[in-house]
C-alpha cells in the first residue's frame, strides 16, 4: 500500500501563521462594513417596452387556505312568465334610475326587478334598460323576470398581504349557452361553528360574461379575522344579456406576450385589434394570471389609451403585475364599447342614441 508523508514541521509553521495573518485581516475588513441594509419592497409600476429579459425564479405562493370552497349557485329567480313586449331604453348622460322611472310612470323598483340591477348608481351611458308595463287598475305590474343563467365560481384562493389585509381572488364561469352580464359575487368567512366572520362581494372584471367563457373578481377584506375555518361563496347577480346594445365584440388580440421582470413582478404586453367595420371606445383588456393548480393569483384591467379605435386600427397594451403566487399562465380577454351606437327603430322599442 502506498502513503503519502505530510509536510515537515518548519513548512507546517509557515502555513499557520499565513492562515492567522489571512483571518486577521478578514475580521479587520469586515468590521468596517457597517449594518446591514434591508432589501426595499418592490412597487408595481407602468415600464416602456424594451428587450425581453431574461427567465428569473419564480416567487414562493404566500400560504393559502387549504380547504375546498363550497360550489357556487346562480341565485333563485322566478319563472319568467309571458308578457307584453317592453320598452327598452338606453341610458344618457345625466340619467338616473329614478328619473327615468318617472318618465315611463313605473317605479324604481319594478325597473331593477326587470333588470337585475342591484345597485343604481352603476348605470353607464349606452347601456341599454328594459322599461315593464305600466299598472293597470287595481292590477299588479306583470314585468318579465330576467332568465337565470349557470354561473359556477372557481380558482379561489385567499391571500394576506403585508398590512394585515386579506384578498380573495378567483374566477365566475358562464356554463350556459347564454351571455350573461351583472354578474356579481359573494364570499364570507366563517368560524369551525359556522358563525359569519366577515362578508365582501365585487362584480367580475368584464361586462358581458360570453357562453363557456370566464372572468376574474377580487374581493379585499381590509380587516378580515385572525384566523377563519371555513368559507362560503355565492353568486348574488348574473342574468343573461338579450340586448348587447352598444358593446362592441369585434376586438380581438394579434400578439402577447408574458414574462418575469424579476422575482416579484410578472408583466404582461401584445396588441389589440378592431376587426369590425365601425370606431369603438373604452376599450380595455382583462388579464388573469394562474398558478399551475389553476388558483387565480392575480387580475387587472388595462384600458387602450386611444379614445377613439378606428375600425381596423392595432393598439399595444403593456401591464406589470405583483402577483399573490407562483404563474403558470396566463390569459387575455378584449371588451370595448361601440361609437355611435343607435337602437334600430322598431316597434314598442324607444329610439335612443349612446353619447360618446
Amino acid at each position: 500500500m502506498r502513503t503519502t508523508q505530510g509536510p515537515g514541521p518548519a513548512t507546517a509553521l509557515r502555513k499557520l501563521m499565513g492562515r492567522v495573518g489571512l483571518t486577521v485581516s478578514l475580521v479587520l475588513a469586515l468590521g468596517g462594513c457597517g449594518r446591514l441594509l434591508d432589501v426595499p419592497t418592490p412597487t408595481v409600476d407602468n415600464r416602456t417596452a424594451g428587450p425581453f429579459p431574461t427567465h428569473t425564479a419564480r416567487p414562493t405562493a404566500t400560504r393559502r387556505a387549504t380547504f375546498t370552497p363550497v360550489p357556487a349557485t346562480p341565485s333563485d329567480t322566478p319563472t319568467p312568465t309571458a308578457t307584453p313586449t317592453p320598452i327598452i331604453y338606453t341610458i344618457r348622460k345625466g340619467d338616473t334610475l329614478l328619473a327615468v322611472a318617472r318618465q315611463f310612470g313605473v317605479s324604481v323598483q319594478a325597473i331593477q326587478d326587470v333588470n337585475g340591477i342591484i345597485d343604481p348608481r352603476r348605470l353607464q351611458i349606452g347601456q341599454e334598460i328594459i322599461i315593464p308595463p305600466r299598472e293597470g287598475p287595481g292590477e299588479p305590474t306583470a314585468v318579465p323576470t330576467p332568465t337565470p343563467v349557470a354561473l359556477m365560481i372557481q380558482g379561489l384562493a385567499f391571500y394576506r398581504t403585508p398590512v394585515d389585509s386579506l384578498w380573495c381572488l378567483g374566477e365566475v364561469v358562464n356554463l350556459s349557452g347564454q351571455p350573461a352580464e351583472e354578474v356579481q359575487v359573494q364570499v364570507s368567512l366563517h368560524d369551525e361553528q359556522g358563525q359569519l366572520l366577515a362578508l365582501g362581494a365585487a362584480f367580475v372584471q368584464l361586462d358581458i360574461l360570453a357562453p363557456g367563457m370566464r372572468a376574474p373578481f377580487a374581493i379585499l377584506f381590509p380587516a378580515p379575522p385572525s384566523s377563519f375555518a371555513q368559507y362560503q361563496t355565492r353568486v348574488l347577480s348574473g342574468v343573461r344579456s338579450t340586448h348587447l346594445g352598444p358593446r362592441y365584440l369585434d376586438l380581438t388580440l394579434v400578439e402577447d406576450h408574458g414574462e418575469w421582470l424579476d422575482e416579484n413582478t410578472y408583466r404582461v404586453r401584445g396588441q389589440v385589434q378592431n376587426i369590425g367595420q365601425v370606431d369603438a371606445e373604452r376599450v380595455a383588456v382583462v388579464i388573469t394570471l394562474y398558478d399551475a393548480e389553476g388558483h387565480v393569483v392575480g387580475s387587472r384591467t388595462v384600458g387602450i389609451p386611444a379614445e377613439r379605435f378606428l375600425a381596423g386600427a392595432v393598439a399595444p397594451f403593456e401591464e406589470t403585475i405583483i402577483p399573490l403566487g407562483p404563474v403558470a399562465r396566463y390569459e387575455i380577454q378584449v371588451q370595448g364599447w361601440w361609437i355611435g351606437y343607435q337602437i334600430p327603430q322598431t316597434p314598442g322599442i324607444v329610439q335612443a342614441t349612446a353619447v360618446p
